[in-house]
């Protein structure tokens, strides 16, 4: 993943610039929460088609009357035979466990994402699609001084960061 960072100079009275090894630590704390989101969301998407594995497995033993009948489960790379009555209980009690790591696992991800905006926020830092190139900045700007609007000049400070493909 490729990088770009910006500063402004200290001589143009904004915010002081910030050296390569702050950028470089800033924009490395902000890809290591992203990549704690991204497992965080990976690790959920894993869950729920192991939920979805137990309902289709929970959906064809409903259909099976006998519940003396033999059937066999994996644990841990091992399989057991029980019968279906056995299986059943178990097979509803892991899709429960499940299915509250999965509500779990998508609350940390909602913390992690307001982590990330106030991360991103507190270092001002841009996505190189998101923030105008000095070109519009000052087409915009004399649009807005030919037509008597005056607009806040955007700030050069912060971290620009190239969005991942």
């Amino acid at each position: 993943m490729a990088t770009k960072t910006t500063t402004t100079t200290a001589a143009s009275g904004k915010k002081p610039a910030l050296s390569a090894d702050e950028q470089q630590k800033i924009v490395s704390g902000f890809q290591g929460l992203r990549d704690e989101q991204t497992q965080l969301v990976q690790k959920t998407q894993d869950l729920e088609m192991d939920l979805k594995e137990h309902d289709l497995v929970l959906s064809t033993l409903s259909t099976i009357t006998d519940k003396q009948r033999r059937c066999y489960r994996m644990i841990g790379g091992v399989l057991i035979e029980h019968t279906v009555g056995e299986v059943v209980p178990a097979l509803q009690a892991n899709r429960e466990q499940i299915n509250n790591v999965i509500e779990s696992f998508k609350q940390k991800t909602e913390e992690k994402g307001k982590e990330l905006a106030n991360y991103k926020q507190k270092y001002d830092i841009h996505f190189s699609h998101e923030r105008p190139t000095q070109q519009q900045t000052n087409k915009s700007a004399n649009n807005n001084n030919e037509s008597g609007i005056a607009k806040k000049e955007p700030q050069d400070s912060g971290v620009l960061v190239e969005k991942d493909t």
